[in-house]
């Protein structure tokens, strides 16, 4: 459930971002400062006590790609080396707050990690009135996930899925500390009364399907082809599971700022709040990259309400992010490529895609000395450099971070991630401009989302400093399914009523007066039935528990009631808004839909033993057979089972089979336990029988 305190809602949040739509380098605009005198400092929604401002941060407090960038290579240096822009969110509140603003320091640097942002903060001149921040998600090594898992993804899954691990590891290991050191060191920089705005990060994905793998191509550079690299010839597919890692990642450490920001209020003598605009994109509007409505261009017409920068990634013959870009003329079959010159429509493919050398020369030999350096000594068996996964900046602090924080032990530990390296070759992200680098970032619309959300947080704060009682809007019920849309994601009915009671019984809130919280619990992670429960609190700080079973048990068996064409009792999952909770079951992982339970089994007799390989669907789809087959297996041979060995897919195969067993057994078994179906058919399933040759 989603709810704000003090004039924050979903349509207040939309009239605030109306009004936060302003117009760049216009000397007629009228400053809302002039309305905010008017109103007097006892109303926490005039801004006139804000003298001295700071934004502070990473690339979403700088604003890469939004609007027009400051400064230059020749002017204002600083501005341009860290990729600030005039409609990134600190711009517009300062806009919105007007002209009683005497100091503005705007230190923000896109790729700064939180113990350069505590530089940043240390370096701030003192005694101001509000603070803006978004920070915390380069030590979770963005860029390296944004590049080696989605759009330069030259190497393997298992590069992808280290730099994931490295981002999870660092989120449960050094962020609570790194970030309350951060709102620490602020203390000494703020005004009597001042007042600190933490702004969250927001999930980048829709994972209502799968068009986003099978439909759209993610990679940066299509046309080159990747093969003359010598690394990889297509991008990682954006799965959902892949899709639902990287969003689990971004809650996480949406939820562990809210922790420390509620924990350091009672330590320093400031203001703080923490701002969460991460619904917004997916229940406000219809935000998120990979939504079934997009048709992968950007911008794209059909999903207006994008709010974030990404790449054009409709499968196309020809498409090359420059400097052509493919109209999005959704009713014409022909080509159009925009030039800078004028428009040519093609009516048939080109004999031959150009490659990167003859587009960009420079830039094809700055990657091919990225990705084909003299051989180190710690090669893989495919040649690939491997070794930045092995030193010791990966595993630890790298030596002049370490130097830091025994100088400073209150400096934030740096994360150690790849592009951390300080070698002599550059990264590639440090080789592509900022039409690039914004790419996973808010646009315009998105820092107009984020500024809304802070100024109204800025307003409930004030309201605290005021000892005024902050507006709170009343939220009713709201109860959605997740079936349809092209989402196939389902587990099975027992297990969720299983899981259900188990999170409800161990779930807590935070207590102690602390509102606007979150808990999520995912169950039989990498199965088929993998499930996440979330449960959101709103203005209060307990969990119901007899609620918590009524609404997961509604939300688990009220969305497929009189389904004909659903058999076996499959749950889809939805949210119930409740009251101050939000009740949300989310099945994630997508599925053939299945009337029946569906198999196949295949024996081979060894002399001494038999071996058999075993294909299912629609049953033992949570315990890699450990409580389901394999027991049961034991219980009919009588004898002992061994080589057990359980895969589940990460989709179905061209059978639409979702896991594979293979295991031995002594010799004259067969029938009596595999061929008559009898063990399969015993835990729900059927697998036909079981052919070849198994030695009866």
């Amino acid at each position: 459930m989603f709810s704000l305190s003090s004039l924050v809602s979903l349509s207040f949040a939309v009239t605030l971002a109306t009004a936060l739509s302003i117009p760049r380098n216009n000397a007629n605009y009228t400053p809302r400062d002039a309305l905010e005198t008017r109103q007097g400092a006892s109303d926490p929604a005039s801004f006139t006590w804000v003298r001295r401002f700071a934004a502070i941060g990473d690339s979403y407090s700088a604003g890469i790609g939004s609007g027009e960038q400051l400064g230059g290579l020749f002017h204002n240096f600083n501005d341009w080396t860290c990729s600030r822009y005039d409609l990134s969110y600190p711009m517009m509140m300062r806009q919105y707050v007007g002209a009683s603003i005497e100091s503005f320091q705007y230190p923000a640097c896109t790729g700064d990690q939180t113990w350069q942002i505590f530089n940043q903060i240390n370096s701030l001149q003192g005694n101001l009135d509000l603070v803006t921040l978004t920070a915390g998600g380069n030590d979770l090594c963005l860029v390296d996930i944004i590049k080696d898992c989605i759009v330069l993804a030259f190497y393997d899954e298992a590069t992808c899925n280290a730099i994931l691990q490295k981002a999870e590891e660092n989120l449960q290991n050094i962020m609570r500390n790194n970030i309350k050191e951060m709102l620490l060191a602020l203390d000494s920089k703020m005004a009597s009364n001042g007042i600190v705005v933490y702004n969250s990060y927001a999930q980048f994905f829709n994972t209502n399907d799968e068009k986003c793998a099978t439909d759209q191509d993610w990679g940066l550079f299509p046309w080159v082809g990747y093969t003359w690299l010598g690394i990889r010839s297509t991008p990682l597919p954006l799965t959902i599971a892949r899709r639902q890692r990287f969003n689990t990642l971004t809650a996480g450490l949406n939820d562990l700022i809210r922790e420390v920001v509620h924990d350091v209020a009672d330590e320093v003598n400031y203001k703080i709040g923490f701002s969460n605009w991460d619904p917004w994109p997916s229940e406000g509007v219809d935000g998120q990259m990979c939504s079934p409505a997009s048709s992968g261009a950007y911008p794209d017409r059909r999903q207006p309400d994008l709010l974030f920068f990404k790449p054009d990634t409709r499968k196309t013959f020809f498409r090359s992010p420059l400097p052509f870009k493919k109209r999005d003329d959704d009713d014409d079959d022909n080509l159009h490529l925009e030039h800078p010159n004028g428009t040519t429509t093609m009516t048939e493919p080109p004999l031959s895609d150009p490659s990167l050398e003859e587009i960009d020369p420079i830039l094809a030999a700055r990657l091919r000395t990225l990705h084909h350096p003299p051989p180190p000594p710690d090669t893989d068996s495919h040649g690939i450099n491997r070794a930045i996964y092995r030193t010791s900046l990966w595993h630890s602090p790298n030596p002049r971070a370490a130097a830091l924080h025994m100088l400073n032990p209150r400096a934030p530990a740096v994360p150690g991630c790849p592009s951390d390296s300080h070698s002599w070759l550059p990264s590639l992200g440090a080789l592509l401009p900022d039409f690039f680098g914004r790419i996973f970032h808010p646009n315009e619309l998105g820092h107009n989302a984020i500024a809304s959300f802070a100024i109204a947080k800025t307003m409930d704060l004030r309201a605290g400093v005021l000892g005024a009682a902050p507006e709170v809007c009343e939220v009713g019920e709201e109860f959605s399914c997740w079936r349809g849309g092209g989402r196939a994601a389902f587990v099975t009915a027992d297990r969720a009523d299983a899981n259900l009671k188990d999170f409800c019984a161990g779930v807590e809130g935070p207590g102690g007066g602390y509102t606007h919280w979150r808990r999520s619990k995912v169950y039989h992670e990498g199965t088929p039935d993998e499930m996440e429960f979330i449960l959101d609190g709103g203005e209060v700080d307990v969990v119901n528990r007899e609620e918590c079973v009524e609404a997961f048990t509604k939300v688990v068996h009220g969305c497929d009631a009189g389904d004909s064409d659903n058999p076996m009792n499959w749950k889809f999952g939805g949210r119930w808004k409740k009251g101050e909770y939000t009740y949300d079951l989310s099945p994630r992982r997508n599925r053939n839909l299945m009337t029946a339970p569906n198999g196949q089994c295949k024996g081979k007799y060894k002399f001494l033993f038999s071996d058999f390989e075993m294909y299912g669907a629609g049953f033992s789809s949570w315990d890699w057979g450990q409580e389901t087959l394999l027991p049961q297996s034991k219980g009919c041979l009588g004898l002992g089972v061994s080589k057990w060995h359980w895969e589940y897919f990460d989709q179905p195969d061209a059978n639409g089979m979702e896991w594979k067993v293979t295991f031995r057994t002594p010799v004259f078994v067969s029938n009596r336990c595999y061929r008559n179906n009898k063990v399969v058919s015993s835990v729900g399933g059927d697998t036909h029988g079981c052919g070849g040759d198994s030695g009866a």
